[in-house]
């Protein structure tokens, strides 16, 4: 028992006769929440806080106080108040009440006779998740209040104090609950849309294609090589394919290849030994040990150096290795993940990467489309920086105007979803708060030259020698054919108007087509 008010509001607390101890949980009496108020208070409508208790469910809080009046007073003030609250005048009476009844908040004394208000904090933290706990003392120290706040408690109040002031708390938790539920309502929304996939932001045919194959190959554990150009967001599917997969709770060790000194890269994939080569003061464990049990991702593996090629090869095939320095072999179990800015099947041709290796790696298959492939996406990406960079520097709500729209359209984005996050991110520092124009982007974007409407379709013919004209051809002609017959849900006669082709024309080319569908 602790000496002091629980809370004044102004007035002094006059005693009353000792009345029963709160009854047990299955003879407790109907809560409630007296928002009529008193003789001499404004109407609980009128109070700071009030209207937005009314929007949703009030907060049920439940007093936990050896010291009766101090609870019973509480009780009354936060009922005065609009909140749901009762009592119990022990830890362990709590604890009934907590089995029987739903709770959002806690409010307890921290010395209490039998289990005091600390063991209280953490039982409550270890069965009920949802409920938040509030220590009140009159022996507060800092350390006391550290120790409460380490151990989960989401305040921590000396007394006396103004119920002024336990009701500003007591507002601010209910705001902070409410952020957590709508959270967890984005979570779980982001779990079930099949547009979104570990942050994966798309709903282009391509990306729709991509996290179909990613939420398959997630759950093998075979090598899985993922291409893509520079700034395509390799690094974010394979922490994807890890945290869809079984390893997920395992460790996921990233090592970016082309930053490794050649000197130095079979350490880091291996570790050494101690004395292994100047320098090598101690034993360390490389990648592979690091990830034992996880995922391993080798970032842009065509920059590992030729000879070290070898090693990592038998290290995939046996899952052994010998550390560098060391003679004995460790066995690691790890789910190796590899991506590549370039043409590994021509840099592997040319004898500049293992023909061998790149077989090896390329088990499981995925290729990252270009941000100018991905059409609708640019736009949709946009619009998700924009969001996120805004609330990031706590700017005023922002939005991106047509115009600004229309810019980010026309270019042709070489550095991808990076470097559209970078232009987006300049774009928020100049608007400052309201509608993105053009004068808010960069110059390269608003010099950007009008081609008219969007193109129909573009080619990339980078790093090409030559091109087979009637497959090209005939490759679109297909691709048209299956867009249209998918849109009209297989109805030649819709199919043959979206393309304006008469439907015989349409027939005629799908009966073409048919014997090469398998090999499309």
């Amino acid at each position: 028992m602790e000496a002091g008010p629980l809370a004044s509001d102004h007035t002094a607390v006059q005693a009353e006769p000792e009345s029963p101890a709160v009854e047990p949980p299955a003879a407790a009496p109907p809560l409630a929440s007296g928002c009529g108020g008193r003789a001499g208070q404004r109407p609980a409508s009128q109070r700071p806080g009030a209207q937005e208790a009314e929007k949703s469910p009030a907060l049920r809080v439940l007093v936990v106080d050896d010291e009766r009046i101090s609870r019973e007073t509480a009780v009354r003030q936060l009922r005065d108040a609009c909140f749901v609250a009762a009592a119990a005048d022990s830890g362990q009476g709590a604890l009934e009440r907590l089995s029987t009844q739903p709770w959002d908040v806690v409010l307890c004394d921290l010395r209490m006779p039998g289990m005091d208000g600390l063991a209280l904090l953490r039982a409550v933290r270890r069965d009920w998740r949802d409920i938040d706990v509030i220590v009140m003392t009159a022996y507060g120290t800092v350390e006391t209040a550290v120790e409460a706040i380490k151990d989960g408690a989401a305040d921590f109040l000396t007394k006396p104090f103004s119920f002024q002031e336990l009701e500003h708390r007591l507002r601010k938790l209910e705001e902070l609950r409410g952020v957590r539920r709508e959270v967890r309502g984005l979570r779980a929304l982001l779990a079930d849309d099949e547009e979104q996939c570990c942050g994966i932001v798309g709903r282009s045919p391509a990306m729709r294609e991509l996290t179909e194959r990613l939420r398959s190959f997630a759950r093998h554990l075979a090598p899985v090589l993922i291409t893509g150009e520079t700034g395509t967001g390799k690094e974010m599917v394979s922490r994807a394919l890890h945290q869809l997969g079984p390893r997920s709770h395992r460790p996921f060790v990233a090592v970016a290849c082309g930053a490794i000194p050649t000197e130095l890269a079979e350490s880091e994939l291996f570790g050494h030994e101690k004395g292994a080569f100047t320098g090598a003061t101690g034993q360390r464990f490389g990648a592979f040990e690091r990830a034992d049990g996880g995922t391993l991702l080798l970032d842009d593996v065509d920059d590992l150096p030729l000879g070290l090629q070898v090693k990592l090869l038998r290290a995939l095939e046996e899952g052994r290795f010998v550390r560098v320095g060391g003679s004995r072999e460790i066995a690691v179990d790890v789910r190796v993940v590899a991506t590549s800015k370039i043409d590994l099947d021509r840099t592997a041709a040319e004898g500049r990467f293992r023909r061998d290796l790149y077989y090896r790696l390329r088990a499981l298959e995925l290729r990252i489309p270009a941000l100018r492939e991905r059409g609708e996406d640019i736009l949709l990406l946009a619009e998700h920086f924009v969001r996120l960079l805004a609330q990031a520097a706590g700017a005023k709500e922002v939005s991106l105007g047509p115009e600004a729209a229309a810019c980010l359209r026309r270019y042709r984005w070489p550095g991808n979803v990076r470097e559209l996050r970078h232009a987006m991110e300049s774009a928020v520092i100049v608007c400052q708060g309201g509608v993105i124009g053009p004068a808010c982007l960069p110059d390269f974007l608003r010099a950007a030259p009008d081609d008219g409407p969007d193109e129909l379709f573009s080619v990339h013919l980078e790093g090409r020698e030559g091109v087979p004209f009637n497959e090209a051809v005939s490759r679109f002609e297909q691709r048209l054919i299956r867009w249209a017959m998918g849109r009209s849900g297989g109805q030649q006669k819709q199919a043959a108007a979206l393309l304006g082709l008469p439907r015989t024309t349409l027939q005629s080319k799908l009966g073409r087509r048919e014997p090469a569908k398998s090999s499309d």
